[in-house]
């Protein structure tokens, strides 16, 4: 009896995902479509192959970006047809509890929250570097923010804030320049930068440090009106050898934080990548009792089913508050990631653990 409610709760969810994903991403593309309706125009014939190569590049990061949603979307709809087919309390009549019903719905999430893990850590960095490059031939804008990218040549890591190709401008730069040996031999921070001849910046408002052979400060601290920085990187080279971190591997994010653990973004991106499967199993906890469990708060499923998404927003807006609060560097990165999914897991638990069963 059990195998054959676990078949045919399963049958009802795999479907349900399928078209709920097929659906948002579609949806996704469709808004994706009309922000870049002028550069499909302006390619003319050639508007449909591009379109096609594009989006097929970006469906795993669209995948990737709303699997958690699509989990939820799809099981509330499951669950709000069995609920109208009176098939959960059948179920419970026949003396199967709420949270014997929902195994099979938490043991697909599993085996799906794998292949999301697998589309993020290998197919997706597979492509990015194709994507990148369609992205900068194809929607190339004016300006490009938060690049990190190395001058090998003459040991130079920088960070910057905003890139303005046209006007070969920087704002917001920071620098860090390496001994031989690795070591850190200086770090500049400028409020502005003019790509100049001769392979120089010229940077303005500068704060310089400078450390000896073991890393060690060497006062004073140097301020500049300006400053000649010589290195190869050229405004078009930094356009293009920066891929957006959101697209590497976890792998990949790990060496970008060892690279340069003075830039709080890559920690908070590196925590919040280890937290991310979890998210699924935290909007279910937080979805399912309003949908199924808590009847004796509303009769009206609809209402129940816009209360669980009310509070995986709130989770969402969390989120996003912390991740931006930890780039700033006022959040420490492992908060910045963790303090989301503490706080809306333990609530997810108790709402589970109190529904009717």
């Amino acid at each position: 009896m059990f195998y054959k409610i676990d078949k045919y709760i399963v049958k009802a969810f795999v479907p349900s995902f399928i078209i709920c994903m097929f659906a948002i991403c579609g949806i996704y593309i469709a808004v994706d479509m009309i922000q870049k309706i002028d550069d499909f125009i302006e390619m003319g014939a050639k508007a449909f192959t591009m379109a096609t190569h594009y989006y097929g590049l970006m469906v795993p990061v669209f995948v990737s970006q709303l699997f958690p949603a699509i989990t939820l979307i799809s099981v509330s709809l499951v669950l709000v047809r069995f609920v109208k087919n009176n098939e959960i309390l059948a179920m419970q009549v026949a003396g199967i509890n709420l949270y014997r019903i929902m195994l099979p719905i938490f043991v697909v999430s599993v085996f799906l929250s794998l292949l999301a893990v697998v589309n993020q850590e290998l197919i997706i960095p597979k492509f990015a570097e194709e994507l990148e490059k369609v992205e900068q031939t194809t929607f190339e804008e004016k300006e490009k923010s938060d690049i990190l990218v190395e001058d090998e040549e003459n040991r130079m890591l920088f960070r910057v804030w905003l890139l303005n190709v046209s006007e070969e401008s920087l704002k917001s730069i920071y620098v860090i320049g390496k001994h031989e040996n690795g070591r850190k031999k200086f770090t500049i921070s400028a409020e502005k930068g003019t790509w100049t001849d001769g392979n120089r910046w010229l940077l303005l408002n500068v704060v310089k440090h400078n450390y000896d052979e073991s890393g060690n400060w060497i006062a004073p601290t140097l301020k500049m009106d300006n400053y000649s920085l010589e290195t190869t990187l050229s405004p078009a080279q930094m356009s293009k050898a920066d891929i957006n971190p959101a697209l590497k591997s976890f792998k990949e994010l790990r060496r970008l934080r060892e690279k340069e653990p003075e830039n709080p973004r890559f920690s908070v991106m590196f925590h919040t990548r280890v937290a991310y499967p979890l998210t699924n199993f935290i909007l279910l906890f937080l979805g399912i009792p309003a949908v199924v469990g808590f009847e004796r708060v509303s009769k009206n499923i609809f209402l129940r089913v816009g209360i669980s998404v009310l509070i995986c927003c709130a989770f969402f807006v969390l989120s996003y508050i912390c991740v931006n609060l930890g780039n700033m560097g006022i959040l420490q990165p492992v908060l910045a990631a963790w303090l989301p999914v503490v706080i809306f897991g333990c609530l997810g638990l108790i709402l589970f653990d109190g529904m009717r069963i």
